[in-house]
This record gives C-alpha cells, sequence and structure tokens, in this order.
C-alpha cells in the first residue's frame, strides 16, 4: 500500500479574544496531517493565522495534487519534499507534511522526534505564558488562568501597554518579555515602554518595529540595553545573516520557517552568530506545540503556549509542571488525539 495523506480541517478557538497589535481575533483556521505507511502513522499540522498568505483551503489543495502525483513511500517523500514543486511558496503546508512524515518515521524507529533531530535534551529555559492586548483589569485574572511558570509575554503596542506592564510588575515578581508585533512607530516609544520594567526581570523586545525600521533595534538595544528578537523580520534562514545584524535574538516559529529541519538549521546557525534562541507558534494547538518543543534543549526561551489560550485543543501534548515545560514520553512526537478527529482523503 502506497502513503496515504489525510488530513482534518479544525478551528481552534481562544478561551478569550486575543489581541495584538495586528488586531483581535478569536480563534486560528487549521488543518491536521495524519500519513500512515505500513502501520507507521504521524501527524503535523498546519495552522494558518488570518495575516499569512496560505489557506487551509490551499493547503489541501497542495497536499491532493502531492497525494496524487505518484504512489509515495514514507521514505521517499521525506527525501523528496523540497523538490516538490506544490509546496513553493506555502511554508506551514511543508512544516504540517514535514512534521507528520517525521513523526511517523521517528515511531516506526523507536525513537523520539527530538532524537532523530540531535536535539540536546536539558530542562526547558524560560517558559513564556501569553497576556494579550486586553482591558487592564483583565490582567491578573488572565494570569491566574494560565500555568505559573515565572516568565509573562506581554503583548503591547497600543495606547492601555504602560497600565498593563505596570500591573505585572507590581503585583508579580514575573520575568516579562515585551512582544511589539510591529506596533511602534519611533525608538522613543519603545524605551519608554522597556523602562517600565525592571532591568534583571526584563527578558526582551520581541519586534517592536515595522521590518523597514530593522536599524531601529540595534539603536534601541545600544540606548537601553535590551535585547531585541527578531519575529516578522525573520522569514526563513535566508534573512537570519540581515537580521543579526539589528537584533539579539530570533524567534522561530513553524508555520513561518517551513518545519522542524528548517528550524533546526535556524537554531544551529543563530548560535553561530551569537543570537539567542526563542521558540515561538502561532497559537497551534498541542500537536504543532509538541513538534516545536523538540528542540527546548536548544533555545533560551519557549514560547509555545498556545495550548494554553485555547478552550477546544484537540490534542495531549507537551505540559507543564513547576514552571518546567515537559515533553510527553513515547516514540515520535509523543501526542495523541483527546478526541475522535474526522479524517478524510487530502
Amino acid at each position: 500500500m502506497p502513503l496515504r495523506i489525510s488530513v482534518c480541517p479544525f478551528r481552534l478557538l481562544f478561551k478569550h479574544p486575543f489581541g495584538t497589535a495586528h488586531g483581535l481575533r478569536d480563534g486560528t483556521d487549521a488543518l491536521f496531517i495524519r500519513v500512515e505507511d505500513e502501520g507507521a502513522v504521524g501527524f503535523g499540522e498546519i495552522a494558518l493565522p488570518p495575516y499569512v498568505r496560505e489557506s487551509v483551503l490551499d493547503a489541501r489543495a497542495r497536499l491532493r495534487q502531492i497525494a496524487a502525483f505518484r504512489s509515495w513511500t514514507l521514505d521517499d517523500l521525506l527525501l523528496q519534499i523540497d523538490e516538490l514543486e506544490s509546496l513553493k511558496g506555502a511554508p506551514a503546508t511543508r512544516a504540517g507534511l514535514h512534521c507528520a512524515l517525521l513523526d511517523a518515521s521517528a515511531r516506526r524507529s523507536g525513537k523520539t522526534v527530538a532524537q532523530v533531530l540531535a536535539c540536546s535534551v536539558k530542562e526547558s529555559p524560560s517558559v513564556l505564558m501569553t497576556i494579550g492586548i486586553c482591558d487592564p483589569d483583565l490582567v491578573l485574572q488572565r494570569m491566574a488562568e494560565l500555568p505559573a511558570t515565572g516568565a509573562i509575554k506581554l503583548k503591547v503596542g497600543d495606547s492601555l501597554a504602560f497600565k498593563r506592564i505596570s500591573i505585572v510588575v507590581e503585583s508579580t515578581d514575573a520575568r516579562i518579555l515585551l512582544d511589539g508585533n510591529q506596533g511602534f512607530s519611533s525608538i522613543d516609544e519603545a524605551e519608554n515602554l522597556v523602562a517600565l520594567v525592571p532591568p534583571i526581570r526584563l527578558i526582551g523586545l520581541e519586534q517592536p518595529f515595522n521590518p523597514a525600521h530593522d536599524d531601529w533595534n540595534q539603536k534601541l538595544t545600544k540606548r537601553t540595553g535590551v535585547q531585541v528578537f527578531a519575529d516578522e523580520s525573520l522569514q526563513d534562514l535566508g534573512d537570519l545573516v540581515r537580521v543579526s545584524d539589528f537584533f539579539n535574538g530570533i524567534n522561530i516559529k513553524l508555520m513561518k520557517c517551513g518545519g522542524l529541519d528548517k528550524a533546526r538549521a535556524l537554531v544551529v546557525q543563530a548560535k553561530q552568530l551569537n543570537m539567542r534562541v526563542m521558540l515561538g507558534c502561532m497559537s497551534e494547538s498541542s500537536l504543532g506545540c509538541t513538534a516545536m518543543a523538540q528542540l527546548t534543549g536548544e533555545a533560551a526561551v519557549i514560547d509555545l503556549d498556545g495550548p494554553w489560550l485555547l478552550r477546544n485543543d484537540p490534542w495531549l501534548g507537551i505540559t507543564v509542571d513547576k514552571g518546567t515545560m515537559i515533553l510527553p514520553e513515547g516514540p515520535g512526537l509523543g501526542v495523541r488525539s483527546e478526541i475522535e478527529l474526522d479524517y478524510s482523503d487530502a
């Protein structure tokens, strides 16, 4: 029997409307992928927030083309995935398919995906839990709903950001990462916000400016000493050397870079450039976040809190215990579905 590719569209819903400098949304469209070859089964996730170019319909059409192109084996498709025209310009679709193939291959060999990727295994670094843009009166309530990790990511870039930061600084001893999502229009504006957080508690500032002003980040660091992480300014490996001139670190996301193999390559080169590595997500479920968590031993900051922001996560995977992120046991990704998902051929 040839490799079978099946898909399940799914709308991931937030517990609360999630606000960033991009706007407010109630959920994320996703497409779960299941591959099976000679009894080896693996899973992957394509998560598509509204600001990316891909869509569920587009992803499904690309996977249908791949399935119809020839009778694949698991090993053949893994080996030839970058030769497929159907995946050109579709990093999220590639990421989901590659993850499913890698999961199946690792399960077949009895290894974890982390072992297949040759990633070190150690206690996870700073584990962030995110508070989106919201009314300041809701900040402490939102924090109480999340696992206590000692580190908070605050979405900023709006007029109430100063108040939310002050509440977290005054009410907790948590370390803080500020995420601007390109929402700042000047270096002075970012500097005033950074000054609200005691330096010993400030993990860094993520993507404060539009990529057209990447040089502002270097100037901000010189003025404040803040570590600035690239997000929207970094799409793939080709951007890394350029952004290393302006940023101290990078936020790697599977849906942007195109897969765990691509993420691993980014980690290696970022370390060669003396940049700090953050592992991020685009509000994926436990499936996508557990996939990225295979690299936790290689990172300085973990921003994989998607599962804790959702009210209908259909997967069981990573957990948090005493502030540390824990990978599930078992071969492959170690994930399992909590509900029965309705797959059909791609």
